[in-house]
């Protein structure tokens, strides 16, 4: 039996890799806020951790209202429980060592080697070196290259006049992202600092995107790569996440059928699963999601088919989940993560879409409306909705 913890860190924390890593407030507010996201996404039967008890109410009544067989449950007791895996949204030195100081048997942990190694995994520079061995197509487009010195950089940028993308081996949400379009000159610090705390940094040409997708897959017990489904998701001009859209499997082909015929996307997807199994071959198991573009070019649309992969749960399988259990069938909407300054900016802002757009629930599913996925309480900053179209 599976308990979820919702660690939304937990890539910073790759990134810092430290067992005492502390998260910047404003993340760590959302740890909080969000804690109770894992039952929108836990299967019957499992449990969902949360640090105090200012949600059990409300999951209670999300419990009854959309029939989700999901324990919420507080304290560490039930960590320490055999039987009970712990299913973290992401595995870091800082999350095994929570388990840890909880009172959680080191034998049922990942060991500090596999973290190791699940950390390179984890890294953009594996996910570069794996788009390198996709078959050639020419409705493909993506490069990815791994530079590891300031004079590499700045010739990367002097052969991509068009300008270039800097990724950092591990961030989080588009914040390790460096856009150049100005000259090496104006990035030269940021990249001699990642450079420096992480050793190497990717680089990609700008491209004309227009969509952005994903491909979710789960490595199960037996180390099968099983394809989940797409998520169509949105990010800001800076590569930060805003959203996922929430749709059927036919409505999303449907969508990226004005691109790209649906059989491509078929074909993609099974050449993705082969590559995928290089992680299930280094022990990883888990769920997973590939982020794609959708990009412009002058005779016609392009899939770049792996901007990078994300070895953990995601926002993409969030949004899935919501699809088949919440949203009534037939329907599409938005599920987002909204920030605020200050909690009575959040309860001022959620007052007022209640007032307009109350969620109406018939048969256990949502058909009008924004349902709050979270609770509001007298601390929240940060809220997930899902909001009929």
């Amino acid at each position: 039996m599976k308990l979820h913890v919702f660690n939304p860190d937990t890539d910073l924390a790759l990134a810092c890799n430290e067992r005492h890593y502390l998260a910047p407030e404003q993340v760590r507010g959302m740890t909080h806020d969000l804690a109770l996201l894992p039952l929108w996404y836990a299967k019957a039967g499992e449990k969902v951790w949360i640090s105090d008890g200012k949600a059990m109410d409300y999951a209670t009544q999300m419990c009854l209202l959309f029939n989700l067989q999901v324990e919420v449950v507080m304290g560490a007791d039930v960590m320490r429980r055999e039987g009970v895996e712990m299913a973290p949204w992401g595995w870091n030195s800082a999350i095994r060592h929570f388990f840890l100081k909880n009172g959680v048997a080191v034998g049922r942990l990942p060991s500090a080697d596999w973290i190791e190694t699940y950390r390179t995994l984890a890294s953009r520079q594996t996910s570069a070196a794996l788009l390198g061995k996709l078959p050639a197509d020419e409705l493909y487009c993506g490069e990815a290259e791994i530079l590891k010195t300031p004079d590499a950089c700045r010739m990367y940028v002097e052969a991509h006049r068009g300008g270039v993308v800097f990724k950092a081996p591990w961030s989080s949400s588009g914040k390790g992202l460096c856009w150049c379009k100005n000259g090496f000159s104006v990035v030269k610090g940021w990249c001699g600092r990642v450079l420096k705390e992480q050793g190497a940094l990717i680089a990609s040409p700008i491209y004309n995107k227009v969509d952005d997708f994903a491909m979710e897959f789960v490595i199960d017990a037996c180390g099968k790569v099983v394809f989940e489904g797409y998520s169509l998701f949105m990010t800001d001009g800076r590569g930060r996440y805003l959203g996922n859209r929430v749709l059927s499997f036919t409505y999303f082909e449907e969508y990226m059928s004005r691109y790209v015929p649906v059989g491509a996307l078929k074909s993609l997807c099974a050449h993705i699963a082969l590559l995928l199994e290089e992680y299930a071959e280094a022990g990883y198991r888990g769920p997973l999601g590939v982020d794609m573009m959708v990009c412009k070019e002058k005779d016609g649309f392009r899939l770049h088919p792996m901007v990078e992969v994300n070895l953990r749960m995601n926002m993409g399988i969030v949004a899935l989940r919501l699809a088949e259990r919440v949203l009534a069938p037939g329907l599409s909407g938005l599920f987002r993560i909204e920030h605020y300054p200050g909690p009575d900016a959040l309860r001022e802002a959620y007052a007022e879409r209640m007032r307009k757009s109350a969620p109406v629930v018939e048969d256990g599913r949502l058909v009008r409306g924004c349902l709050p996925l979270v609770p509001v309480t007298s601390e929240s900053r940060c809220l997930a909705l899902l909001e009929v179209d």
